[in-house]
């Protein structure tokens, strides 16, 4: 075929390629600079399967040959670049086979991939916001890559979603998280491998079928999100492009990855004042008034005058507020280090609810009301951390509600789990702090730092503390409608919980037969307190509780008698039941109390005892008392 001698520089000076090719597919004609132009080396009767990669886009340029008409698509070289073919059908009055215009398609060379990395290393200049860098990034990608769109979603900070940060045309077409499915492949793929896939773009309507490639963007600990480029229908990618869009989103996963950095690191200094601010002025609260009061005293005696107790007791509750704040200082620091220890033990919730209510009821004129189940509730905890928790709760309630208002407090035994309510009706916390109160050092919006003291810890503290015994501390509340804090705590399993010893109180003037009845009550398993402990170890004792007193029907007022007396004083959950022994019952004991003859005899006492405790256990099941304000706990429950 002769051409004219100066077509060949006119065709040099254009950026397509121009080849001739015949019916059977092989090369008749190419131009001088087909090789520099498009990277593929042709010798006439080179066979096209010789010079591009088979797959779909080389099988519809065969078929527009073999065909006879025209076509335009993307194939992918031997060499893997990616070059775009227009096929022109010869003249019927010329031997058969067809006119092909090559061009260099997607991006194949260093030029274009260092102007993207610029581009995204310019944004990171001007702005380390996240999502302000992500939507740079799309846009340089869109510009340099030769793909008409550009996403990026970043993983969520605790990994469980993927968030779409930026898009490059927002403006225009559907919505592209309506589609995206990220448990779906290759997203999936593309996330779990830390490598790039290739998939078919869906539900975008008139571009249903074109290819889009899901790149990881990989930081050097962690994946955090993906990087999706979506190609014109008909359009792929060569595997070079996915080589240096590879490299362009781990510099982009660099870039986010300082980004978040840098504002924890700005979130992290603004607490750090806020929490400098807020400590110096509490702990400098108790310290004026402590050194007053040391003046006054000190002067007092130096004058030979008596101290008044007004003065001691004031510096001791200053002494006792400064302590508080540097303990939960202390417990702070022993959180973020992870060497807050536990000492776990069985602990029955309210028994552990009623103690600790009973101790604000004595100190604070408000009414405080207790709902506990009538069967017991058993978890394996550290009491004083638990303890901790609910004395920061209800110091919350009462300091937080007007004066008056009561506080709830109720025990619930759900299945495998037991829950404590604190309900106040208070100021409440607005919406947009709750996802914020269990925070270090975090003090709501309309609380005043003048007005109610504190570090801001104690919730930070307790839901830590809650989360250790492998439960929660939850809220809910409404803003001046008060708020119920939620403690949920795993329930020992039921195995457990009846391989525990029965608690007896043992009381009988006589020495010696309470003695026998201590030695044959602990060889069936029991634990048994009698009055030779003495008060002391009984108020210690309290904080589990006691399944039934043995109680002699001639008890005096000497030291079982005030050992009775004190343990009618300490607060308890529920009623005991009591098996009296003797040969008759008192005037004061209710009608249907249990007897047992005395002196004791071990068989009938021990089958006595298994008898009430069964009784007692029977009546649990269905019957859930409440225990409100200066509602009596009787010794003598009606049997």
């Amino acid at each position: 075929m002769t051409l004219p001698p100066d077509v060949e520089e006119a065709l040099s000076c254009l950026p397509q390629a121009l080849a001739r090719v015949g019916h059977d597919l092989c090369v008749q004609w190419f131009e001088p600079d087909f090789a520099t132009k498009t990277g593929m080396t042709l010798h006439v009767g080179t066979h096209l399967v010789d010079v591009l990669e088979q797959g779909r886009s080389l099988e519809a340029v065969e078929l527009a040959i073999r065909e006879g008409r025209g076509h335009t698509g993307h194939v992918i070289t031997r060499a893997l670049h990616q070059v775009r073919v227009q096929v022109k059908p010869g003249r019927e009055d010329e031997a058969p086979g067809a006119w092909l215009v090559v061009e260099s398609s997607g991006v194949d060379d260093e030029g274009a991939f260092s102007l993207a990395v610029r581009e995204i290393a310019r944004a990171v200049g001007e702005t380390l916001e996240v999502d302000n860098v992500c939507a740079a990034a799309v846009v340089a990608l869109v510009r340099c890559a030769q793909v008409r769109r550009a996403e990026v979603y970043l993983c969520e900070e605790d990994g469980t979603e993927l968030r779409r940060a930026a898009v490059s045309d927002l403006a225009g077409g559907e919505a592209p998280e309506d589609t995206f499915a990220p448990e779906d492949d290759p997203f999936r793929q593309a996330l779990a491998l830390r490598q790039a896939q290739l998939g078919i773009q869906r539900g975008y309507g008139d571009s249903l079928g074109s290819i889009f490639a899901a790149v990881p963007l990989c930081a050097p600990r962690r994946t955090v999100g993906l990087l999706l480029l979506y190609k014109e229908q008909g359009s792929s990618f060569s595997a070079r492009e996915l080589e240096l869009w590879t490299a362009a989103a781990n510099q982009l996963a660099v870039a986010v990855e300082n980004a978040r950095l840098l504002r924890e690191a700005k979130a992290a200094l603004q607490v750090r004042e806020e929490f400098m601010s807020i400590a110096s002025h509490e702990l400098k609260t108790p310290l004026t008034p402590l050194k007053l009061g040391l003046y006054t005293m000190e002067r007092r005696l130096s004058a030979g005058q008596p101290l008044e107790l007004a003065t001691v007791l004031k510096s001791k509750r200053q002494v006792d507020r400064l302590a508080g704040l540097v303990d939960d200082l202390l417990d702070a620091s022993r959180l973020d280090a992870g060497k807050l220890a536990l000492e776990l033990a069985p602990l029955e919730v309210g028994q552990l609810v009623a103690e600790v209510v009973d101790h604000f009821r004595a100190a604070f004129e408000r009414p405080f009301s207790v709902e506990v189940p009538r069967e017991r509730v058993w978890v394996r905890g550290d009491r004083d951390r638990l303890e901790q928790v609910l004395v920061n709760l209800l110091e919350n309630a009462h300091k937080y509600s007007p004066p008056g208002e009561p506080i709830a407090v109720k025990v619930e035994r759900l299945v495998g789990e037991s829950r404590i309510h604190v309900q106040d009706h208070g100021i409440g916390i607005p919406g947009a702090d709750q996802s914020q109160v269990f925070q270090r050092f975090y003090r709501a919006r309309n609380v005043s730092h003048r007005n109610f003291g504190g570090l801001g810890l104690g919730l930070f503290i307790s839901h830590s503390i809650a989360r250790l015994h492998g439960g929660a501390l939850t809220l809910a509340s409404a803003e001046g409608h008060g708020s119920t804090f939620t403690v949920s705590l795993p329930r020992m399993p039921p195995h457990e919980v009846k391989r525990l010893p029965r608690r007896v109180l043992l009381l009988d003037e006589d020495a010696a037969q309470e003695a026998l009845a201590e030695r044959v009550l602990c060889a069936e398993g029991f634990d048994v307190l009698t009055s030779r402990a003495g008060a002391d170890a009984l108020r210690r004792a309290t904080h589990l509780p006691v399944d039934l007193i043995v109680l002699s029907t001639s008890l005096t007022h000497g030291p079982a008698g005030l050992f009775l007396e004190t343990f009618a004083t300490l607060p308890r959950a529920r009623p005991v039941p009591i098996l009296l022994a003797g040969d008759a019952r008192p005037w004061w004991a209710q009608e249907g109390t249990s007897l047992c003859s005395r002196p004791y005899v071990a068989d009938e006492l021990v089958s006595r005892v298994r008898n009430v405790l069964m009784q007692e256990r029977r009546r649990s099941a269905g019957v859930t008392p409440a225990v409100g304000e200066g509602a009596p706990v009787g010794l003598l429950p009606r049997v």
